[in-house]
């Protein structure tokens, strides 16, 4: 195994499984022996996550530049701590990550350019790789409703902008915008989705 570690992030729209894959591949990768930490964001049990969800869950509005810097917040809270673990041979797995983040802002107004600015004023680290679990609007409505009911937050909610979101995040792949890219189908089985990361990883990585 290399000395250094990698950093992996599971993206996709609500509903896409970002959550069981990372896990599953927590586990996957336990068992080849390597050191792993999990990251999910946001991180809702933490100070800053807690004022996420509130937001998404309408008990705070902001500007779009202001909860853009939140999310940055987020992630920078992290930075010292993530680039030791990579340099000490850890695999970081992020359910979600930066790469949303863009996705989702610039959608409401937010110019690329500037995210990525502020990605290299606070040092961000780079995904090695960003799997990106490919799912229809419509499918991420109907598991967020079987899964939640009636509580869905603001963006889970709003089919035309779950829409908006996958098309954002297919432009963003093809482009490998911040890191490398590559796109599985999501709306396979939970089983196949977990085959096609691994086959991924195991020809980028040899892992």
């Amino acid at each position: 195994m290399e000395s250094r570690g990698k950093f992996i992030v599971i993206e996709g729209i609500d509903g896409c499984g970002g959550e069981t894959q990372t896990n599953f591949l927590s586990d996957f990768l336990s068992k080849k022996g390597y050191k792993v930490v999990l990251k999910s964001y946001p991180e809702y049990d933490k100070p800053i996550g807690n004022v996420i969800h509130n937001f998404l869950h309408r008990k705070y509005d902001f500007p779009v530049g202001t909860e853009t810097l939140m999310y940055f917040a987020d992630f920078t809270k992290d930075v010292e701590d993530m680039q030791k673990m990579i340099e000490s041979g850890s695999m970081i797995i992020a359910d979600r990550y930066f790469t949303s983040t863009f996705v989702y802002q610039c959608l409401k107004g937010f110019p690329l350019e500037k995210m990525l600015e502020l990605a290299e004023m606070f040092k961000l680290p780079k995904p090695d790789i960003c799997i990106y679990i490919k799912i229809s609007a419509e499918t991420s409505f109907n598991r967020k409703l079987k899964e939640k009911g009636g509580n869905l937050d603001r963006h889970e909610e709003d089919k035309k902008f779950l829409a908006a979101v996958a098309d954002g995040y297919e432009k963003e792949a093809a482009n490998n915008t911040f890191c490398d890219w590559i796109i599985v189908d999501g709306e396979k089985s939970i089983e196949d989705v977990s085959n096609q990361i691994v086959e991924i990883l195991n020809k980028k990585f040899g892992i």
